[in-house]
């Protein structure tokens, strides 16, 4: 049957004991679930213990955190922004010891505007000088001190695995609450408008650029003054290459080379803690519609022939409507990476309407030699959602 967790909110856990909630998940057929230990700011309609509109902060640490883990010169969590406590926490890792029942720390590295608020200097910026405020960017040294101490600190309590959630870049139409851009644009302007030239980024690359940041802006004066140039343009390194120039290209390998390091030294530190480490990766959503998302990585930052040589196991989020994408981009990753793949699927809407469409998507991912899959979110799933995946593994 697979490994199947599912990805939880604390919520679930503030409002019933783990002790109780725990058999209820094994029953359905869980083998764990991904705990969300630091999370982004959110407004979900919870429905597990009762239908509630909750308002997740933005960059919180569900727990408390140990300090000691974070190296000099690193951010920390503020303690506003973090559990006075670990009874939370302690609770569900005692609970699940006794049952053989896996709890893995879920964790949102780089979308974190509680952070970005306070220290917008390591935030990503743009080629106009303007800060990304719910943006980390991996490649200054405050944020990669946290990245190591987030990553020690989680690694230290127990847990099987983290996953490994947006340690990377992102788009320009992502992290807000309310997103307004009056300005129509295409993917190739979206994608140099939130490339990153803070001071560190521009450090890592061997070429000019400070002269490159220059060279960028100007590519956008049409946009910013008349219309889009490249509306319906396709974004991708070709292109950007006949736009920008060999050193537009060249500052992306840069990018990717820091994004690899960073996985890199979390996966050092989660081997040295025995703790597996998940990639989840988005690449899915970057186009709703591509069955072969892995060629999108470099958007982000994510270079996969180095990601998929330094973690443990490729978890992609593959939200799709039909069970035929859904095996079409199952077959995909395996095709492409090496590393054990778990599959994410939402059992809900927007992607599902149907007990059969459910069977159907497990049984499509099977038979492209994906056995694990994990569904998202638990805290959100109606008991009809529940029973709909206890059908799908057991099938």
């Amino acid at each position: 049957m697979g490994r199947h967790n599912a990805f939880t909110f604390p919520y679930t856990f503030f409002r019933e004991r783990a002790a109780a909630v725990i058999p209820q998940l094994m029953n359905v057929g869980f083998t764990g679930i991904n705990l969300a230990l630091n999370y982004h700011a959110s407004r979900d309609f919870l429905l597990r213990q009762g239908p509630a509109l909750e308002y997740l902060a933005d960059g919180f640490h569900y727990y408390k955190p140990d300090l000691s883990h974070y190296p000099s010169g690193a951010i920390t969590p503020d303690p506003s922004d973090c559990l006075i406590d670990n009874q939370m926490l302690d609770e569900v890792l005692a609970a699940a010891s006794t049952k053989n029942f896996e709890i893995n720390a879920w964790a949102v590295f780089m979308h974190n505007s509680a952070i970005g608020f306070r220290y917008p200097e390591a935030t990503v910026t743009n080629c106009l000088g303007n800060h990304f405020l719910s943006e980390l960017c991996p490649s200054s040294p405050m944020v990669a001190g946290y990245i190591t101490g987030l990553t020690s600190d989680l690694c230290s309590r127990g847990i099987t695995s983290l996953a490994i959630e947006s340690l990377h870049f992102h788009g320009a139409h992502h992290g807000e609450h309310h997103e307004r851009f009056f300005l129509e644009m295409g993917e190739i302007t979206a994608f140099l408008l939130s490339l990153c030239f803070c001071q560190w980024c521009i450090s890592n690359y061997s070429g000019d650029g400070k002269s490159l940041q220059v060279h960028v802006a100007k590519l956008l004066e049409p946009f910013l003054t008349h219309g889009d140039p490249w509306l319906t343009l396709p974004l991708t390194k070709e292109n950007l290459g006949e736009i920008g120039g060999r050193e537009l290209l060249a500052y992306l390998d840069s990018r990717e080379a820091t994004v690899a390091k960073r996985y890199q030294e979390v996966s050092a530190i989660a081997k040295g803690n025995n703790v597996q480490t998940k990639f989840v990766d988005q690449a899915p959503l970057i186009s709703g519609s591509l069955t072969t998302p892995t060629n999108k990585s470099w958007q982000v930052g994510i270079n996969n022939s180095i990601i998929d040589r330094t973690i443990d196991i490729y978890e992609p989020l593959i939200y799709r409507e039909s069970a035929e994408e859904v095996g079409e981009v199952g077959a995909h990753y395996r095709e492409s990476v090496t590393s054990p793949i778990t599959a994410i699927l939402r059992p809900t809407y927007p992607d599902n309407r149907s007990e059969a469409t459910l069977i159907d998507k497990v049984a499509a991912l099977r038979s492209a030699g994906i056995s694990d899959v994990d569904f998202y979110l638990l805290d959100v799933m109606r008991p009809r959602d529940v029973e709909w995946i206890k059908r799908a593994i057991t099938s």
